[in-house]
């Protein structure tokens, strides 16, 4: 079973990658027109109008739906350092019993997911038909994706951590 515990540490680094990678970058959206392109996120808005005229701006007053992503991403974010915390520590032997480190770090993942799924969930109900003109063409960008793919990760990684809990031998006075 240290096969699945090994998977699950990779599966939880590989999603909180792509879960901090989302929440920084601002490639959520992506807009394009004649006039240029112009790409956003939680953070800031950037717009690429040619000729070769690049301008960025800080998201200061923002949206209720922007800031209910920004909250449950990081608190996803604090889950994942969580889980690694846990993960880590069920390679060392203890006898917590069945309310463990194993139990832990999987309910930290599925957490994680949770918080995630949530986030991007919102995100996406608000602005899957926003288009302001017909000529502008919107899509989802790489950062958007980023994060739903962090999604599948972490419920992985608390299913394999799981798995590898109920298959290991237990550590108490019965082993003695």
């Amino acid at each position: 079973m240290l096969c699945c515990r090994i998977f699950s540490v990779l599966m939880a680094s590989f999603s909180a990658i792509l879960l901090l990678m989302a929440l920084s970058t601002d490639y959520w959206k992506a807009s394009f027109s004649a006039a240029g392109t112009s790409h956003s996120g939680l953070w800031q808005f950037c717009m690429n109008l040619r000729p070769a005229k690049s301008q960025c701006f800080v998201l200061k007053e923002t949206f209720g739906y922007i800031t209910a992503t920004r909250v449950f991403l990081i608190l996803a974010s604090l889950m994942a350092l969580a889980l690694h915390f846990f993960l880590i520590a069920t390679f060392r032997p203890s006898m917590c019993g069945i309310l463990g480190k194993p139990w832990i770090a999987s309910v930290a993942a599925y957490v994680a997911g949770i918080f995630t799924l949530i986030a991007l969930t919102v995100y996406t109900a608000e602005t899957w038909n926003e288009n302001p003109s017909p000529q502008i063409q919107v899509t989802f960008a790489w950062s958007f994706y980023s994060g739903w793919t962090a999604f599948p990760l972490f419920l992985l990684a608390g299913l394999f951590n799981h798995f590898a809990s109920l298959n290991s031998p237990s550590s108490g006075y019965e082993s003695i």
